[in-house]
């Protein structure tokens, strides 16, 4: 059994994930259809023509993946040596510098940041 996406074929929106062996009679309702389903299809999300297109409000952004790292890590694992080595300082500074201009345009376009966020901005202006 594969899942698949149940999608309104006028407007992509995805209603509902359901498994079907892709053989057995299956009849979407009218107005939908079937398509199988890859990691990103979701209820919520849309089909654009080509792939499942995750709803904005689930994918995690840029702020939110330097946000999770205190400190960006200062190794990173390397699948050919089997070990981990030194992420180089100009990878740390650069995620810092882009951090620090997504916090600042954030607080420029909503005027909202949460503390950790503000600590965090403060801090990457004094380095």
């Amino acid at each position: 059994m594969a899942k698949y996406a149940v999608i309104v074929t006028a407007t992509g929106e995805v209603i509902n994930m359901v498994e079907w062996d892709g053989v057995a009679e299956y009849i979407p309702e009218e107005g939908t259809e079937a398509r199988e389903a890859t990691e990103t299809a979701m209820i919520g999300g849309t089909w654009n023509g080509s792939v499942f297109v995750i709803p904005a409000s689930l994918a995690t952004s840029r702020l939110d993946i330097l946000m999770r790292d205190e400190a960006p890590p200062i190794k990173a694992y390397d699948a050919e040596t089997d070990d981990f080595i030194a992420r180089p300082a100009e990878d740390i500074a650069a995620d810092k510098v882009e951090l620090l201009g997504l916090l600042q345009t954030k607080l420029a376009d909503t005027g909202d940041l949460t503390s950790q966020q503000m600590n965090k901005m403060l801090a990457l202006e004094r380095e």
